[in-house]
């Protein structure tokens, strides 16, 4: 399995997505998830001043709920699926659980950019009412840059992954533990969830290119939920390593670098040197 790529090893586990017509039907029903959800939020956002961020909430917190029960129930739902469809369990488990969360995902943490409020009509795409939370936050000037910087770093940081891949990400190995290692190497030896991290900051510098505090408040939630699933992880990661991983996480902090490897971590993300 070693020289497999990431994809590769998803193909392995789900088999139905290496014929073309069930990617095509797969790939339909994750669009018209996609936009019920840009319509949802749409409706919800123009309707008063803080329904961006209410919505971005709910939603949010439902995932973050159902990652939690997937963690906490990981070996129950293995036995169940491992017993009832045996060698395609891998496959049914990703039909059954993450087949649509995967447009959720995408629409909570695209949603700050599509907040943008610049006086050009041509580039809005949500109209918000006016209010304090939702009215233009900085010039042009300052908050497309500052915005850009954060997507470069955040998109930089996922460079060196240290292995995780689509089969990670796609949450295989809560069925096949055992086909599973630990990943300490590229970014995670500084923290425990560069992912996490990365996509929080490329979400709030989506908040800062939209420019306004609903906008970036809402690219904070999303940063939030994800550190609110990370202590079910870890207890799912524990029973699956064991000392190993208790050894890591005394080792390593979860999402922030120590102080002291700060300077080694920014290196790292602009030039992949220790």
């Amino acid at each position: 399995m070693s020289n497999q790529s990431s994809l590769d090893t998803f193909l392995e586990h789900v088999p139905a997505l290496k014929i073309w017509y069930n990617v095509v039907l797969l790939s339909i029903f994750q669009l018209v998830v996609f936009f019920v959800l840009i319509f949802f939020f749409w409706w919800i956002s123009t309707s008063v001043y803080y329904g961006a961020i209410l919505v971005q909430s709910i939603v949010s917190i439902l995932l973050v709920f159902f990652y939690i029960y997937l963690a906490d129930g990981a070996e129950k739902i293995r036995d169940k699926y491992l017993r009832k469809y045996g060698k395609l369990a891998g496959q049914f488990y990703w039909f059954r659980y993450h087949s649509y969360t995967t447009p959720i995902i995408f629409m909570v943490f695209f949603f700050p950019l599509l907040l943008i409020t610049y006086d050009a009509p041509c580039i809005r795409i949500i109209s918000m009412p006016s209010h304090v939370l939702t009215n233009p936050l900085f010039p042009i000037f300052a908050s497309l840059p500052m915005g850009v910087i954060f997507v470069i770093i955040g998109f930089l940081m996922k460079r060196f992954s240290g292995g995780y891949g689509a089969d990670v990400d796609d949450y295989l190995y809560m069925i096949y533990p055992g086909k599973s290692k630990l990943i300490t190497g590229g970014m995670y030896q500084y923290i425990r969830n560069p992912q996490y991290l990365s996509r929080g900051i490329i979400a709030v510098g989506f908040g800062f290119i939209a420019n306004n505090i609903s906008a970036i408040l809402v690219g904070l939630i999303h940063f939030l939920s994800y550190c609110a699933i990370i202590p079910a992880e870890d207890k799912e990661l524990q029973r699956r390593f064991g000392d190993d991983f208790k050894e890591y996480c005394e080792k390593v902090p979860a999402v922030f670098p120590r102080y002291g490897n700060w300077k080694k971590f920014l290196r790292f993300i602009f030039v992949g040197e220790k």
